[in-house]
């Protein structure tokens, strides 16, 4: 099984029940696909480098997983038909850092 590294931007006028949703829909994909969720982080709501469908923020999701392409595949068809994912990206890494990332430790302090 390979190690994932998924970040997705989501819609700034979501509340924060919906934002719960997406999120454990995604999880939900990941575990029926036979992968393993190792780590998530949100960033939270942060401004955005361009607009993107007219949004200028969005709110920032990390998760770590360990699977097989078919949930890559699965997971990133889902995020593509959903109106509320502004953009994602998924890629393979050696291994799941042991620490917070800057992001997610920026938002704690908060």
């Amino acid at each position: 099984m390979n190690i994932y590294e998924h970040t997705c931007i989501l819609s700034q006028n979501l509340n924060p029940k919906d934002l719960q949703v997406i999120r454990t829909k995604i999880e939900t994909i990941i575990e029926k696909n036979q992968g393993k969720i190792e780590k998530v982080e949100d960033w939270g709501l942060r401004n955005l480098a361009y607009p993107i469908k007219k949004f200028k923020k969005g709110y920032y999701s990390n998760i770590f997983f360990s699977g097989s392409g078919t949930a890559v595949f699965e997971l990133e068809k889902f995020e593509r038909i959903d109106e509320n994912v502004l953009r994602f990206l998924t890629f393979k890494v050696k291994e799941v850092p042991k620490e917070k990332s800057e992001l997610c430790l920026k938002v704690e302090n908060k």
